[in-house]
């Protein structure tokens, strides 16, 4: 999933539009990604979100249905709030879908000086060794890493230099560079997974309420993950 967030006034106290981002496949898209996104909001005061998923995960299985209905799937979830829309450019490009590319893309459009900021879950974050070009990353954003209440992962040597390296003092510094910073935010997660539905619905079994209805009604529609 990728995320784009713009800023308003009220979380820095001047106008400054920041870009988030973050990255998966929404396979299929839940209500635990929307919460995540709907608190990403509210805490930081960002104005706009969007969600980008992914053509071809490069660290997972290939999704168990196409691009195309994947990204269907985010539209009719976000249709109801204003506050959130989607990005298709992942899709569109095809090929793997590298983040370091996005990012390249995404800081050329909003140029050298505007804040640009990935979201990703603890368990992406921890996996960040593995990913094509990891290290170049934070030269195009920051990186605001969401985790469970509680949980301190223990930090491979390589991974825990990067953190000492880049780790932020407080959020502002997300919005006072255009990147090069860490910051971790705690948010209660949601119970549901991706894999869980499609295990449901595999078996024919109900999935009500773990995802918005338009999307259960798509996945019913189709007969998705069958």
């Amino acid at each position: 999933m990728v995320i784009l967030v713009t800023t308003n006034t009220r979380f820095i106290g001047k106008s400054t539009s920041g870009l988030a981002i973050m990255g998966g496949t929404f396979d299929p898209v839940h209500n635990g990604h929307l919460r995540t996104a709907v608190e990403i909001l509210d805490r930081y005061g960002y104005s706009t979100l969007k969600l980008v998923p992914c053509y071809q995960p490069v660290h997972k299985g290939q999704p168990g249905v196409s691009a195309s209905q994947r990204l269907e799937m985010v539209k009719l979830a976000i249709s109801g709030d204003v506050r959130l829309s989607v990005d298709a450019r992942e899709i569109d490009r095809e090929g793997p879908s590298y983040t370091v590319d996005t990012l390249r893309d995404i800081r050329a459009e909003i140029g050298p000086d505007e804040p640009l900021i990935m979201v990703l879950g603890m368990d992406s974050f921890l996996s960040l060794p593995t990913w094509y070009d990891w290290s170049t990353l934070i030269e195009y954003a920051h990186l605001l890493i969401v985790s469970r209440p509680g949980w301190e992962p223990d930090l491979i040597s390589e991974l825990s230099a990067f953190c000492e390296k880049h780790r932020a003092a407080s959020s502002h510094e997300l919005q006072c560079a255009p990147s090069g910073r860490i910051w971790f935010e705690t948010l209660t997660p949601l119970g549901i997974s991706s894999s869980m539905i499609r295990s449901l619905a595999h078996k024919n079994e109900s999935i009500a309420y773990l995802l918005p209805e338009p999307v259960q009604e798509y996945i019913e529609q189709h007969q998705l993950y069958r």
